[in-house]
Formats: C-alpha cells, structure tokens, sequence
C-alpha cells in the first residue's frame, strides 16, 4: 500500500503492528487454543498500535446527523467526521442483531445467526440462531489475545446464556443490555407486552437494579471512559464497543433536551424530507439526480392529520432529535477525554448506525394508554411512555432512499457512517466507495497487527472473513478497496437485494418472516436500479437491462449456495 499521504504515526504502527500477527495470534494454520488457556501476548512498554473505538448508534436516520443532511445539533460528531472520511455508500444488515453479528464476526449472518424473526421452517438450521452462535469467531477475542485490552457497553442482542454473554466472546469489560431494547431510564422497563423489562449484565453478573438517574447514552459512555481510564498504565492498547441504545425506541429524553426543539418540526414530515434532502445534496451525500422515493401509502399526507394528530407526531420527532443531540453531547465528552489523557492522537473512530430508521408503528396512534405505559402527550419522552417514530418520520430521516429498517431497500441498509484519525490520508473526503460491515473486522485487525484463524477453539474450520481491509483507503492513497464491478448479496426476512458495482437487484417480499411488518408496497417482483444516479430505486430499468437481470440473478443464485440461505416460508396466510 502507498503511504506517500501519511503523518508519522499510524503508517509506521501498522507497519510494526503486523510483524506481531505470529506471536500474538499463533499459527494462523493451526487450530487455535481454548481461550482460558490462550496465551496473552506481553505488550511492551511502548505498544503503540492504535487503539480502537466502533460507536453504533441504533436506528439512527441516514440524514439525522449533520453532515449527512440532519437539522439537529450534532456539532462532535460533524466535526470528527469533517475531519475523516465520509462513507456515502456504508451498508449494513437491515436490523440490528443481524448487523452486530455479522460486525464481530466479520463473515454473514447467514454464517454467524443473530436473527430476530426464523420462520418455521429455518428453525433449528445452521445460521437460523437468535443468538451469534459458536461457528464463529468475535474479532475483538483475537485482539484480546493479541494483547488490546477490549471494552465493550451497550446494546448486545446476541444471546444472555453465560457463554453468551459479552464477557464470554472477547471482551475484558462489559455492561450491555441483552434484548434490543428497553426504557432509556432506570425502571428498564420493556418494550414490549410480553417484555416486562430489559436484562443487563456486567461481564457475568445480572443487574438487578440500575443506578437512579440512569439514562442510557450517558451511563454507556462513563463506562467506556471509566474501562479506559483503569487500564491507562498498562501501556497497551484498547478496543473500545460503544453500541449506544439511543435513538431506537422507546423515544427518551431529557425534558430540557426535548425544549430545544419545541416547535421544530410543526410542518411535518414531508417538509422536513424536502429540506433534508436539499441540504444533502449540497453536502454531496446524494447526487444532484437522485429522485427521492415515493411517500408510502400507509403514511397519511399530513394536511390530513388533526392538530391533535400533528401535536402528537410533532412531539415524537422533537423527542427523536432530542435523543440523538444528547447523543451527540456524549460522543464529545468521550473525544474530550481521550484528548485529555493523551490517547486521543492515536486512536482511529468509526461511527455507524446498525441500520436504517425505524419506520413500523409501535404505539398507539391515538394518544392512548397502552398496557402499562403513560402515551400522552404530556408523558411521552419521560420514564413510563413508549413511543416509536413512525414511517413518517422515518422517510424523513431516510431522505431521497427508499423504506427504512427491515427492509433490503436502501433505507434499510445504508446509514451514514465515518473513520477519523488524525493520520488518515484523506480528510473532509465524502466518499462514494461501496463499504459494507462485513470490512470492519478485518480492517481493524490489520491496523493491531491481528491475523485471522484458520480454526477456531474446537477445532472447527472456521468461516472465512468476507469483507475486505479498508487500510489501503484509510492510510494509503487508493480510494476504494473493491473493483468497480465488485459483488455483493444480501438477504433478510426474505427480502433480497445484489449488487454488481452500482447495478442492484432487488426483491421486496409480501410475506416477510418478520410478520409484523405492513404489507409490503411494490412486492413479489424484480426491479433494478443504477445506485450511482438513482439511491431512491425510483427507475426501475430491468425491461431495458434484462441482460444485467440474468446477470445478478447469476450472483444471487451463487450467494445462496455460498451461504447456505433458506428463504421463509409462512405457514400462514401473509396479512
């Protein structure tokens, strides 16, 4: 890789970093050691490989930060990213489970499970788990053995048994609620009837009582800072797994956060969409050609709305702001305190959300009181309400893109994302290379110096990582690490999508396996789409493209077999 762009720090760590891969992690033929027996390889007085922080952010819009388009206040998070590299084209899975499985895994979740809906007939099938099952290995437990210390807070959603948990699959500290979701408070109440409250554990005890005055962006954040500061004198470096709660519903937040943006959003969110839009095109997020997708049936225009109605959903969107603000405000705090105990100039950030916005109704539209929550307008956004932010809102937060979380749709799948590092060899960039989660394992092993295992602790082959190094882009001076034809397959709930380059393929299912989806509006057929000057997959161009249909229909067969998926098949009638 060309380093002619860098500063003097990172190029020569990774550079160093790699002549450690042998010791720290074995023979990478070789099947690797039980992890209770692994041997931890010494960090000198000086390891400066960088450290590592991964933020997730969960269920945030593609356009709710502002560099990505977004009105509200996000000045930590826009500065870290004006000063990085921008990904316009970052894709994830379309739910969350799915997303952090494949992140820790670095393969699909085909291969890892995390799946949050199995139909019956992919029960019991290998990669059907609910949980990050045992054929795979979490890249943050090669770099614990490689000698990083590994810290992990926040949402998990990928198994609470014991060799489940956080603390079980790499990580030296951890405090994470296990479902995906609960109250943002300290009552953790859950989100759901049959969810009476959210489970947390630190490492391996359960948490049986939060602290009074939790509110979960913050406490996740002081235990980062609090897991960091205790290992400051080892002289070794860290990952750090920041996977914020905030903003997925149940929408929380301070009542003098919520003021803040008292009226902001009375004109709905149609309007709301238009100026998102505008501002991220001017910002270069979306192409000056791109068409933004239609508004979907179910939502109501919202002249229709009562001013009941527009209180209510105004309400909903001040309270969404308000959480990703707050969020915003924690991030800063984190970078404040890397500069202050010198850490800050050798650590490489990447922000990602796990998947688009949430866009299925979950609470009353009426106001009303649900089994145990407060909904009214005077309550929402306190401890005991339970709101979520609509389709609405959520084609707002998605700007031109179409649909939103769940669906394989770029709605679904593409959030807005950024690296920074002070050495990074592009700065201010808005890049348009297609990265997927899939590269963040094995580009953060390049940069500790890492190597993947060929087997894991059983002795069981393990899957391949099927991502690639982003190194080459983030220190040296190519601009995509994928030829301009790549492929790429992607399927969730049923819905499908493949990608050749900027040429997608997709297939929006009426009969998803999640069943608490709304039917599905232009469902059961292939359409195609040139991504490059159509992110709304507005122009449907397989009649004048049948050649690239069969083409990708190609891929997608391959991917299939590749790996191992089995298509849902409802017992039932779809709704």
């Amino acid at each position: 890789m060309s380093t002619s762009k860098l500063g003097k720090g990172l190029a020569a760590v990774v550079a160093a970093a790699l002549l450690l891969a042998l010791t720290a992690c074995g023979d990478a033929q070789a099947p690797a050691q039980p992890a209770a027996a692994a041997p931890v390889a010494a960090a000198a007085p000086a390891d400066t490989r960088p450290n590592l922080l991964l933020i997730i952010a969960d269920d945030l819009g593609y356009t709710d930060i502002g560099v990505f388009g977004g009105e509200i206040s996000t000045p930590n998070l826009d500065a870290l990213a004006r000063d990085g590299i921008i990904l316009r084209d970052f894709q994830t899975n379309a739910v969350c489970a799915a997303t952090r499985a494949t992140i820790l895994s670095g393969t699909t979740h085909h291969n890892a499970g995390g799946k949050q809906h199995v139909a019956p007939n992919q029960v019991g099938l290998p990669g059907y788990e609910t949980h990050m099952n045992e054929n795979v290995v979490s890249f943050p437990s090669l770099l614990q053995r490689a000698g990083y210390h590994t810290y992990f807070a926040g949402k998990w959603h990928l198994g609470n048994t014991p060799e489940r948990l956080p603390v079980a699959r790499g990580f030296d500290k951890s405090f994470g609620l296990m479902q995906g979701g609960a109250s943002h408070y300290e009552d953790a109440r859950g989100m759901r009837e049959w969810m009476r409250e959210g489970s947390y554990f630190e490492e391996y005890e359960r948490v049986t009582q939060l602290p009074a005055g939790f509110y979960s962006t913050t406490f996740y954040t002081d235990f980062i800072i609090d897991a960091i500061d205790a290992n400051a004198a080892s002289g070794q470096p860290w990952y750090s797994h920041l996977a914020y709660t905030a903003p997925h519903w149940p929408l929380h937040a301070p009542d003098e956060y919520i003021e803040k943006y008292r009226g902001m959003y009375d004109e709905g969110y149609e309007a709301l969409r238009e100026q998102r839009v505008n501002r991220a095109k001017a910002l270069g997020i979306f192409p000056e050609t791109a068409v933004t997708s239609q508004q979907l049936d179910m939502v109501p225009a919202w002249d229709s709305l009562t001013d009941e109605q527009k209180a209510f959903e105004s309400r909903k969107m001040e309270i969404h702001a308000a959480m990703v603000e707050l969020l915003d405000e924690d991030v800063g705090r984190l970078i404040d305190h890397l500069k202050a105990i010198g850490q800050y100039d050798n650590t490489l950030i990447m922000f990602i959300s796990d998947n688009g916005a949430e866009g299925q109704y979950r609470d009353p539209f009426d106001n009303g009181t649900d089994w145990v929550h407060d909904n009214s307008i005077e309550n929402i956004g306190r401890m005991g309400s339970n709101v979520t932010i609509g389709p609405g809102w959520a084609q707002a937060q998605s700007g031109v893109l179409r649909y939103y979380k769940s669906m394989s749709s770029e709605g679904g799948t593409r959030t807005s994302a950024f690296f920074h590092h002070p050495d990074l060899s592009k700065k201010g960039v808005v890049s348009d290379s297609y990265v997927s989660i899939l590269d963040i394992a094995p580009t953060f092993l390049e940069l500790a110096g890492v190597s993947y295992p060929t087997y894991g602790d059983d002795g069981r082959i393990l899957p391949e990582l099927q991502g690639v190094s982003l190194v080459p882009m983030l220190l040296g001076d190519e601009d995509s690490v994928r030829p301009d034809d790549f492929t790429a397959g992607f399927e969730l709930f049923g819905h499908i999508s493949v990608r050749k380059g900027d040429w997608k393929l997709l297939w929006l299912t009426s009969r998803p396996a999640e069943v608490t989806q709304p039917p599905t509006e232009g469902a059961d057929q292939w359409g195609l789409y040139n991504l490059a000057l159509d992110p709304g997959e507005t122009n449907d161009l397989s009649a004048q493209h049948p050649e690239r249909v069969a083409e990708l229909l190609a891929v997608w067969d391959q991917y299939v077999i590749d790996n191992g998926v089995v298509l849902p098949i409802l017992e039932t009638p779809a709704p």
